[in-house]
C-alpha cells in the first residue's frame, strides 16, 4: 500500500461508530418495525385510480378479525360468543368489536330510507312489476300465508305491498340468520355465531401482534373446555403468526451462526483476539445496517432482520482471510497482511455490491430494503476489517500449532488428486446432476408465497369461507364513468353481466353500489312502474281490500304515493344510511370521473370476469396476479442482471489474469450456481426471484474463493499460501453456510428455498475453488 496509517484510519473508523451509536439512540425513539405483509410488495404498475381503489379494497379487511364461535344450539353459541367478546375487550387491542346486530342502528337505517320507499325497488320486484303486476300480488299473498307470514304482517299497515319490505331485505343479500341478537350460522347440527373485531390500526407493533396471537390461542382453548370451537381469520392473524415464526427464525439463525462461528475460531485460533475482532466486525456491521437503513426506510420488515440475521456468515469472511493469511509466518505483520488480502476481499465486496445494487432497483420494497440493508453491512463490516485491524492486530503472534491448518493442507492436496484419478466418471456424473436439475427445475412467481401460515389458520380461513361467504376475493372491478348517470350505466351493465355468473356457480356472490341505491333517472322509472301497475287507483282499492284495510287506510295509501312524487334520494343521504363495507366501495367523484368497487366473493372461474373488462368503464383488478406477473418479470431482469454481471466480473478477471486464467476462475462460479439451481430441480424446491438474489450471493462467496486461489498460486510461497486460503475458505464456507444455510429450516417456503440455493452453491463452490492452481508452478507477481 503507497499509504499505510493504521492510527489514523482507526480513528476514523471510531469516529464513524459513534455516529453510528448516535443514529441507533436517535432509532430507538421511533417506531421502526414493519411486520405486514402488504408492506413487501410494491404499489401497483397501474393508473393512480387503480392504485386507489386497491389500497380502498384492502381497507376492508387490513384490519378486520372474524371470528365464528360454535355450539350444540344458537342460543350456547351466542352465549359463548359473548364470553369471547369480553375477552377481547379486556386486551384493549381493538377499536371495535361486534356481535349483537345494533337494533338502533337497524331502525334508524330504515327510518332514513323509508320516506323514499317508492322510488327504492330491488330488482326482482322491478322485474315482477315489468312482466306482470299481478304476479308481485301473487307472491306477497303467499308470504304473508306463509310460516313467516307473522314478521311480514306487522309490516302492512305502512307498507301494504311489502315494497319496502322487499328492498331492505334485499340491502342483506346473504339472508344471513338473527337469532339471539346476532348472526348465526347453521351447520348440520352445530351452530355458529359471527363475532367481529376491528384494530384501531393496520399497522400493529410486534409485540401487539404477539398479545393479538397469544389472546386468541388463550380463547381457543377455553372455548373448547366449555364444548365449544373457535375459528378465526383475518389480515392480522396471519401477520402475527408470519411475525412469530420470523422472530423465531432470527433468534434460531443469529444465535445458531453466532454460536457456529465462535466454536470454529476458537477451535482454529485458540485466542480471544481473533474471536473478538471477528464479532466486533459482525456486530459493527449489523449496527452500520440497521442504523444507517433507517436513514434511507422509513421502517424496516422483520423479513429484513431475518436475511440480515444471516449476515453474520458472510461478513466475518473478510476477518478471516485476514486472520489465515498470517499462520505459519514467523516474520508475518499487519501491513504484509493487508497488502496480501486487500485486492481478494476488495474485488469480493464489488462482486456483491454489483448483485445488491440490481436488486436495489427492484419495485418490491422488500426486495430494496434487504439490497440496501446487507451492501451497508457488507461495506462497513468491510471497512473494519482494513481500518482496524491493521492496529489491532499489531505483534498478534499464535502460540500454539495450528491443526486446522495442517487438516486443510491435508484435504487442499488430496482433495484435488482423487478428482483428477476419477476426472472422466466424476465428469460425467457431474453433467447428469446438472442437466437432470435443470429440466426439473420449474420457475414459480406466486406472490403469496411470501406469506406461510400454519396449518392451522389456513384451515379456520378455509372453513370460515365454508360457512360464512362474506370475505372478500382479492379481485374486484373498478368502475368509472365521465359523470354520475354514465357510471351507474357502466356499472348496472355490469351487474347484468355479472347475475348470470353467478347463477352459473362461476362466482358466489357480488355487491355493488347500484345494486342498492338506483339513480334519480332509475328512481323516477321505478316511481313510474308503480304509478302505472300496483298503484292504479282501481288494483290497489282491490288488493287492498282483500286483505282487509278501510277505506281511510287506502286513502292514506293513495295521498302518500302521491305526496311522493319527484322526490330523490341522493347518493350521499343513501350512503350515509348504507354499512362500512359498501360505503368503503364508492371512491367518489371528481373533475375526471366518478369511481366504485364491485366487490366479489367465491370467485371459482377467473376467465369469464376478465372479459367482462372489455364493457364500457369497467376494468378488471386483480392485485395478486398482477404482482404475480411483477414478480415473473423482475425474476427475468434480475437473471439478465445475473448473467451481465458474471459477464462484468469475467471482463475484469480476464483483464488482471488473462484468458486462460480469468476463465477458469469464473468457471467455479458458474458452476457453483448451475450447482445450486440442479439442486432445486431434484428437490422439487421453489424457485422464484429469492433464489436469483441468492445466486448472487454465492457468485460473490464464490468469485472470492477462487480469486483466492488464484492468489495462492500466483504467490512466491504457493505450497503455505494454499494451506491458508484452504483454511479460510474453510471458515468462510462453513460460517456462510452456518448464516445463510440456516434459512433452510424456515417455515416459510421463499426462505427455506433461498437457504437451499446457499447451502447448495456454497457449498459448491468450496469444493470446486481448490481446482483452480493445482499442482500450478510458483508465478512471480
Amino acid at each position: 500500500m503507497r499509504v499505510y496509517r493504521p492510527k489514523l484510519y482507526a480513528a476514523l473508523w471510531l469516529l464513524g461508530m459513534l455516529g453510528l451509536a448516535w443514529l441507533s439512540l436517535q432509532n430507538l425513539k421511533r417506531d421502526w418495525l414493519e411486520t405486514g405483509f402488504l408492506a413487501l410488495l410494491p404499489q401497483a404498475e397501474q393508473r393512480p385510480e387503480v392504485a386507489n381503489a386497491i389500497d380502498r379494497h384492502n381497507q376492508a379487511v387490513n384490519r378486520k378479525v372474524v371470528w365464528l364461535v360454535g355450539a350444540a344450539n344458537a342460543g350456547q353459541a351466542s352465549a359463548l360468543a359473548e364470553t369471547v367478546k369480553t375477552g377481547l375487550a379486556a386486551s384493549g387491542l381493538f377499536a371495535d368489536l361486534t356481535l349483537q346486530i345494533s337494533q338502533q342502528q337497524y331502525r334508524q337505517s330504515y327510518q332514513q330510507l323509508f320516506a323514499y320507499r317508492y322510488q327504492l325497488l330491488d330488482s326482482r320486484t322491478r322485474q315482477s312489476l315489468q312482466q306482470d303486476p299481478q304476479r308481485l300480488v301473487q307472491e306477497n299473498l303467499e308470504t304473508l300465508y306463509s310460516p313467516l307470514g307473522q314478521l311480514q304482517a306487522a309490516n302492512l299497515e305502512r307498507d301494504p305491498l311489502l315494497l319496502f319490505s322487499r328492498y331492505f331485505a334485499a340491502q342483506n343479500p346473504l339472508q344471513l340468520n338473527i337469532e339471539h341478537d346476532a348472526v348465526v350460522v347453521h351447520d348440520g347440527p352445530r351452530a355458529w355465531a359471527l363475532l367481529i373485531g376491528e384494530l384501531p390500526d393496520r399497522d400493529l407493533k410486534l409485540d401487539k401482534l404477539e398479545q393479538l396471537l397469544s389472546l386468541n390461542q388463550t380463547l381457543q382453548h377455553q372455548a373448547r373446555q366449555q364444548g365449544g370451537e373457535l375459528l378465526a381469520t383475518g389480515l392480522p392473524l396471519f401477520t402475527a403468526y408470519g411475525a412469530h415464526s420470523a422472530q423465531q427464525e432470527i433468534s434460531t439463525i443469529g444465535i445458531g451462526s453466532t454460536l457456529g462461528v465462535v466454536l470454529l475460531l476458537w477451535l482454529t485460533f485458540r485466542s480471544p483476539r481473533p474471536l473478538l475482532l471477528c464479532c466486533l466486525a459482525v456486530a459493527s456491521g449489523l449496527l452500520a445496517a440497521w442504523s444507517l437503513s433507517l436513514q434511507i426506510f422509513p421502517k424496516l420488515h422483520i423479513m429484513t432482520l431475518v436475511f440480515g440475521s444471516s449476515l453474520i456468515g458472510v461478513v466475518v469472511d473478510y476477518a478471516l482471510h485476514f486472520f489465515c493469511d498470517g499462520l505459519g509466518l514467523p516474520h508475518w505483520t499487519p501491513r504484509r497482511g493487508l497488502s496480501y488480502v486487500l485486492p481478494g476481499i476488495g474485488f469480493g465486496l464489488l462482486t456483491s455490491l454489483l448483485g445488491y445494487a440490481g436488486l436495489g432497483f427492484s419495485p418490491f420494497p422488500g426486495l430494496r430494503e434487504m439490497a440496501v440493508f446487507s451492501a451497508l453491512g457488507l461495506v462497513v463490516s468491510w471497512l473494519t476489517v482494513v481500518m482496524l485491524f491493521p492496529v489491532l492486530l499489531a505483534r498478534f503472534q499464535p502460540q500454539h500449532q495450528f491443526g486446522m491448518l495442517s487438516l486443510a493442507g491435508y484435504w487442499q492436496r488430496s482433495w484435488p488428486e482423487r478428482l483428477n484419478r476419477h476426472r472422466l466418471s466424476l465428469s460425467a456424473a457431474f453433467a447428469v446432476l446438472l442437466i437432470g436439475g435443470l429440466s426439473q427445475l420449474q420457475a414459480q412467481d406466486d406472490v403469496r408465497l411470501l406469506q406461510s401460515a400454519p396449518t392451522a389458520i389456513t384451515a379456520a380461513d378455509a372453513e370460515i369461507r365454508r360457512l360464512l361467504p362474506i370475505g372478500r376475493d382479492n379481485q374486484f372491478f373498478l368502475v368509472t364513468g365521465a359523470n354520475p348517470s354514465e357510471w351507474y350505466q357502466n356499472e348496472q351493465r355490469l351487474l347484468s353481466a355479472l347475475a348470470p355468473l353467478r347463477e352459473q356457480a362461476k362466482l358466489r356472490q357480488y355487491d355493488a353500489i347500484s345494486r342498492h341505491w338506483p339513480d334519480p333517472a332509475q328512481q323516477a322509472a321505478d316511481y313510474r312502474l308503480l304509478q302505472t301497475g300496483v298503484y292504479r287507483p282501481d288494483f290497489l282499492q282491490g288488493y287492498m281490500r282483500n286483505l282487509g284495510f278501510e277505506q281511510l287506510a287506502i286513502d292514506n295509501e293513495i295521498r302518500s304515493f302521491a305526496a311522493a312524487a319527484g322526490q330523490t334520494l341522493s347518493l350521499d343521504d343513501w350512503l350515509a344510511s348504507a354499512n362500512a363495507n359498501l360505503r368503503q366501495q364508492w371512491l367518489g367523484c371528481n373533475a375526471e370521473a366518478c369511481r366504485s368497487i364491485v366487490s366479489l366473493t367465491g370467485i371459482s372461474d377467473l376467465a369469464p370476469l376478465e372479459a367482462l373488462a372489455e364493457l364500457p368503464g369497467v376494468t378488471w383488478v386483480d392485485h395478486v396476479s398482477q404482482l404475480s406477473e411483477l414478480f415473473q418479470r423482475y425474476r427475468q431482469r434480475v437473471t439478465l442482471l445475473l448473467a451481465g454481471v458474471c459477464g462484468l466480473i469475467l471482463s475484469i478477471l480476464i483483464y488482471r489474469l488473462g484468458w486462460r486464467h480469468g476463465l477458469k476462475v469464473m468457471a467455479v462460479p458458474v458452476l457453483a450456481m448451475l450447482t445450486a439451481l440442479a439442486t432445486l430441480g431434484w428437490l422439487g424446491e421453489l424457485f422464484t426471484l429469492f433464489n436469483l438474489f441468492a445466486l448472487l450471493l454465492v457468485l460473490e462467496v464464490a468469485v472470492d474463493y477462487a480469486v483466492f486461489f488464484r492468489m495462492a498460486a500466483a504467490s512466491a510461497d504457493t505450497i503455505g499460501k494454499r494451506d491458508t486460503t484452504t483454511l479460510a475458505v474453510a471458515l468462510s464456507a462453513f460460517t456462510t453456510l452456518l448464516g445463510y444455510g440456516l434459512l433452510a429450516t424456515s417455515s416459510t417456503a421463499i426462505v427455506h428455498a433461498f437457504g437451499v440455493t446457499l447451502a447448495a452453491g456454497v457449498g459448491s463452490a468450496f469444493l470446486l475453488a481448490p481446482l483452480i492452481g493445482f499442482n500450478a508452478k510458483p508465478a512471480e507477481r
